[in-house]
Protein backbone atom coordinates (compact mmCIF):
# COMPACT_ATOMS: atom_id res chain seq x y z
CA UNK A 1 0.00 0.00 0.00
CA UNK A 2 2.81 2.41 0.90
CA UNK A 3 4.52 1.58 -2.40
CA UNK A 4 1.36 2.51 -4.32
CA UNK A 5 1.06 5.85 -2.54
CA UNK A 6 4.74 6.61 -3.18
CA UNK A 7 4.38 5.64 -6.84
CA UNK A 8 1.30 7.85 -7.25
CA UNK A 9 3.04 10.79 -5.56
CA UNK A 10 6.08 10.36 -7.83
CA UNK A 11 3.82 10.25 -10.90
CA UNK A 12 2.04 13.46 -9.89
CA UNK A 13 5.36 15.22 -9.23
CA UNK A 14 6.67 14.09 -12.63
CA UNK A 15 3.58 15.37 -14.43
CA UNK A 16 3.81 18.66 -12.55
CA UNK A 17 7.44 19.14 -13.59
CA UNK A 18 6.57 18.29 -17.20
CA UNK A 19 3.70 20.77 -17.14
CA UNK A 20 6.00 23.48 -15.78
CA UNK A 21 8.54 22.77 -18.51
CA UNK A 22 5.82 22.89 -21.16
CA UNK A 23 4.53 26.18 -19.77
CA UNK A 24 8.05 27.64 -19.76
CA UNK A 25 8.62 26.51 -23.35
CA UNK A 26 5.30 28.04 -24.38
CA UNK A 27 6.18 31.31 -22.65
CA UNK A 28 9.54 31.40 -24.46
CA UNK A 29 7.84 30.77 -27.80
CA UNK A 30 5.33 33.52 -27.05
CA UNK A 31 8.12 35.96 -26.19
CA UNK A 32 9.88 35.17 -29.48
CA UNK A 33 6.62 35.64 -31.41
CA UNK A 34 5.98 38.97 -29.70
CA UNK A 35 9.51 40.11 -30.56
CA UNK A 36 8.92 39.20 -34.22
CA UNK A 37 5.64 41.13 -34.24
CA UNK A 38 7.37 44.22 -32.83
CA UNK A 39 10.27 43.93 -35.29
CA UNK A 40 7.89 43.60 -38.22
CA UNK A 41 5.90 46.60 -36.98
CA UNK A 42 9.07 48.71 -36.82
CA UNK A 43 10.13 47.60 -40.31
CA UNK A 44 6.67 48.35 -41.74
CA UNK A 45 6.68 51.79 -40.13
CA UNK A 46 10.09 52.58 -41.59
CA UNK A 47 8.96 51.35 -45.00
CA UNK A 48 5.89 53.62 -44.86
CA UNK A 49 8.06 56.59 -43.92
CA UNK A 50 10.45 55.80 -46.79
CA UNK A 51 7.54 55.58 -49.23
CA UNK A 52 6.25 58.93 -47.96
CA UNK A 53 9.67 60.52 -48.48
CA UNK A 54 9.80 59.19 -52.07
CA UNK A 55 6.25 60.28 -52.82
CA UNK A 56 6.88 63.72 -51.33
CA UNK A 57 10.06 64.19 -53.36
CA UNK A 58 8.29 63.06 -56.53
CA UNK A 59 5.36 65.39 -55.88
CA UNK A 60 7.69 68.35 -55.23
CA UNK A 61 9.59 67.57 -58.43
CA UNK A 62 6.37 67.43 -60.45
CA UNK A 63 5.19 70.72 -58.97
CA UNK A 64 8.56 72.26 -59.73
CA UNK A 65 8.43 70.99 -63.31
CA UNK A 66 5.03 72.61 -63.69
CA UNK A 67 6.39 75.89 -62.34
CA UNK A 68 4.40 75.64 -59.11
CA UNK A 69 6.17 76.79 -55.97
CA UNK A 70 6.56 73.83 -53.60
CA UNK A 71 5.62 75.88 -50.55
CA UNK A 72 2.30 77.38 -49.60
CA UNK A 73 -1.22 76.94 -50.88
CA UNK A 74 -2.29 73.74 -52.54
CA UNK A 75 1.26 72.34 -52.57
CA UNK A 76 1.31 72.40 -48.76
CA UNK A 77 -2.17 70.90 -48.65
CA UNK A 78 -1.13 68.01 -50.88
CA UNK A 79 2.03 67.30 -48.88
CA UNK A 80 0.21 67.67 -45.56
CA UNK A 81 -2.45 65.23 -46.77
CA UNK A 82 0.21 62.72 -47.70
CA UNK A 83 1.83 63.10 -44.27
CA UNK A 84 -1.53 62.74 -42.52
CA UNK A 85 -2.32 59.58 -44.50
CA UNK A 86 1.04 58.11 -43.50
CA UNK A 87 0.51 58.97 -39.84
CA UNK A 88 -2.95 57.34 -39.90
CA UNK A 89 -1.59 54.26 -41.63
CA UNK A 90 1.25 53.92 -39.12
CA UNK A 91 -1.19 54.33 -36.21
CA UNK A 92 -3.49 51.71 -37.71
CA UNK A 93 -0.60 49.33 -38.23
CA UNK A 94 0.62 49.89 -34.65
CA UNK A 95 -2.88 49.21 -33.34
CA UNK A 96 -3.06 45.98 -35.34
CA UNK A 97 0.31 44.92 -33.92
CA UNK A 98 -0.92 45.61 -30.39
CA UNK A 99 -4.01 43.51 -31.05
CA UNK A 100 -1.81 40.68 -32.31
CA UNK A 101 0.30 40.96 -29.15
CA UNK A 102 -2.78 40.86 -26.95
CA UNK A 103 -4.37 38.11 -29.04
CA UNK A 104 -1.27 35.96 -28.96
CA UNK A 105 -0.96 36.30 -25.20
CA UNK A 106 -4.54 35.20 -24.53
CA UNK A 107 -4.82 31.57 -23.56
CA UNK A 108 -8.29 31.20 -25.05
CA UNK A 109 -7.03 31.18 -28.62
CA UNK A 110 -9.79 33.56 -29.68
CA UNK A 111 -7.33 36.21 -30.86
CA UNK A 112 -6.76 37.32 -34.43
CA UNK A 113 -6.11 34.65 -37.01
CA UNK A 114 -2.83 34.15 -38.83
CA UNK A 115 -4.39 35.70 -41.93
CA UNK A 116 -5.25 38.83 -39.93
CA UNK A 117 -1.68 39.03 -38.68
CA UNK A 118 -0.25 38.55 -42.18
CA UNK A 119 -2.42 41.19 -43.83
CA UNK A 120 -2.80 43.83 -41.12
CA UNK A 121 0.37 45.79 -41.87
CA UNK A 122 0.01 45.66 -45.65
CA UNK A 123 -3.15 47.75 -46.05
CA UNK A 124 -1.40 51.03 -45.28
CA UNK A 125 1.54 50.23 -47.49
CA UNK A 126 -0.65 49.38 -50.46
CA UNK A 127 -2.22 52.84 -50.29
CA UNK A 128 1.16 54.49 -50.65
CA UNK A 129 2.41 52.07 -53.28
CA UNK A 130 -0.69 52.76 -55.35
CA UNK A 131 -0.24 56.49 -54.87
CA UNK A 132 3.45 56.37 -55.67
CA UNK A 133 2.88 54.17 -58.73
CA UNK A 134 0.22 56.60 -60.00
CA UNK A 135 2.77 59.41 -59.99
CA UNK A 136 4.98 57.68 -62.56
Amino acid sequence: MAATVASTAAGIAGRSAAAEQAAAAQADAQARQNQLILQRQAADEQQQRDLLAKATATQRAKMGALGVDGSGGSADAILAGMSQDTAESIASSAQAAQLRLRGSSSASGSGPSLLDAATAGKSGLSVFRTFYDSLD
